[in-house]
């Protein structure tokens, strides 16, 4: 074993390409799914089952957030979303946008999904629609930890530099 941290570099190296490399695979079967789904049952349908599914699995990511939300504490919100980013926030380059007391605006401005789409030529509107479907992940998630979330932007969309994700908590009466 080597005493000068090469390897230990190396392997983190490796770790994060193929994290990468997995989400660039979920893109492309999220991509793929839809098409047969599509095609068997109408885009409509496609969309409606692909969104439904994923928001699912948002709702169980939530849970990690249910805490802070339900303390108000939009910070500490911020804080997970950042802190427990894939790679160390490599992959979605993950930050604060803006805060303060009744709101906490998210940014991502890097997303492996998105390389992917583009990679495999998929055109702008088809992109923007696979955005739209995969961000059903982060709906549940917010939904999960019982927070409101606006999408400003979306990388997906045309143009976009970033997502941007605001969130609040719901006025409880």
């Amino acid at each position: 074993m080597r005493s000068d941290g090469l390897e230990f570099d190396n392997d983190l190296e490796q770790s994060r390409a193929e994290t990468r490399a997995s989400f660039e695979n979920r893109a492309l079967m999220y991509a793929y799914l839809y098409e047969e789904l599509a095609d068997e049952l109408g885009e409509e349908r496609a969309t409606e089952l692909m969104k439904r599914s994923i928001h699912r699995r948002g709702l169980e990511v939530g849970r990690a957030y249910r805490a802070a939300a339900h303390a108000g504490d939009l910070e500490e919100v911020g804080h997970i979303f950042c802190d427990r980013s894939p790679c160390e926030g490599q992959l979605f380059e993950p930050g604060i946008e803006e805060q303060d007391d009744d709101k906490i605006v998210l940014r991502m401005s890097s997303c492996p999904l998105m390389d992917a789409w583009r990679g495999a030529g998929l055109d702008p509107e088809e992109i923007e629609h696979m955005c739209e479907i995969a961000s059903a992940v982060d709906e549940g998630t917010f939904e999960g930890a019982g927070l409101e979330l606006t999408f400003l932007d979306r990388l997906g969309r045309p143009g976009a530099e970033h997502c941007f994700l605001e969130l609040r908590i719901p006025a409880r009466g």
